[in-house]
Formats: C-alpha cells, structure tokens, sequence
C-alpha cells in the first residue's frame, strides 16, 4: 500500500453558500470546483493558492456536525501580514502565540470550525 497525500478534507459546515463567501472572499482560497446534482447535493472544493490539499464545504453526513473540525493548520510565511488582512476582512483571530519554532493565532469559520495559522520560524514545520 502506497499513500501518498492527503487530497480534501471535509469541512461540514450548515450554509455551503456563507462558508463559500468566507473561504473564497476572506480568506483568498481558490475555488476549483463548485458543482450541484441536485438541491440536495453540492460539491464546493477550494484551495490555498499554491496548495495541494483541499477542502471541500459539505452539509454533514455520517457523524459529522457543523463546526465538529478543530486544528486544522494552514501556513504563512508573514504572520504579521496576514494576521492583519484577516482582521481587516472581519476574523476574529486569537492573540499571536510564540512557541516551540513557531508563531500562531488561532481562529473560525462562520460555524465554528477552527483552524490554527501558523509561521514557522524553524525546520519543524518548514
């Protein structure tokens, strides 16, 4: 057996619409797909620029809850920078933590999922 990647990570959120405005127009991620069966099936994929993992805005199935996603990671190269761009567009961003070799802030979506910025200053995450 041979995984190689994590390819999408469901985000379940309530408004696939709200949580596409959010995603795309917030926090800049690229849309590659967004593709409706039906009024009860949608599949809305987007990316970080640059990225190779994706995510996918999904009403939840199987055990999930709106919101139930915490520590999800994304990574930038000027915390500084992008921590005042997100707060300008409306994120509520946790304070800037320095540990181990890193910087972070925390924050959510609009339902509650909740990632974790962070900026490497050393190997570890580099």
């Amino acid at each position: 057996m041979s995984i190689c990647r994590v390819d999408t990570v469901s985000i379940p959120v309530t408004d696939q619409n709200q949580a596409l405005q959010f995603y795309r127009d917030v926090l800049g991620f690229e849309v590659i797909r967004d593709h409706a069966e039906s009024q009860q099936t949608r599949w809305v994929q987007l990316v970080p620029k640059g990225a190779e993992t994706t995510i996918s805005l999904v009403k939840p199935f199987a055990g999930m809850e709106a919101g139930g996603v915490q520590g999800l990671v994304v990574q930038t190269h000027d915390i500084q920078s992008t921590y005042q761009e997100l707060s300008s567009r409306g994120v509520a961003l946790s304070e800037i933590i320095t540990m181990m070799e890193g910087r972070f802030a925390t924050f959510n979506d609009p339902d509650g999922n909740g990632w974790v910025l962070i900026e490497s200053t050393g190997t570890m995450l580099a």
